[in-house]
């Protein structure tokens, strides 16, 4: 299974099942990756800066590419958590500003697999 690492002060890394998005990967590992559209792919919040791993994401779509590009994150580190699918190993960074801590109801709904990193 591939390793998931969400960087952030707050952030969790842990195995999950190949082929979820990162935004379900962060769901299963109990780390609260904001997404205001649902996860539908009409907003940005759930943006994040690939580190390491970027070969184990699936590749990037025209709808993504669009939505990153109208909102200027057009380079290659930038992807959306729901729509990147988790292949490989992979770290990625969680921009603070596009963060939102989780609330005991999803924290204890997903429970706390995965460490939480420094």
């Amino acid at each position: 299974m591939p390793r998931v690492s969400f960087l952030h002060p707050e952030g969790r890394s842990g195995e999950v099942e190949s082929n979820l998005t990162l935004l379900e990967a962060a769901k299963a590992l109990g780390f609260g990756l904001n997404h205001d559209c649902g996860g539908n792919a009409s907003c940005t919040t759930c943006r994040v800066e690939v580190q390491m791993g970027g070969e184990n994401l699936s590749e990037i779509d025209f709808d993504e590419q669009d939505l990153l590009d109208r909102e200027a994150l057009s380079e290659p580190w930038h992807r959306l958590g729901c729509q990147a699918r988790v292949l490989g190993d992979v770290v990625v960074r969680v921009p603070e500003t596009k963060w939102v801590q989780p609330t005991s109801a999803s924290s204890s709904q997903f429970g706390k697999k995965g460490a939480g990193l420094p």
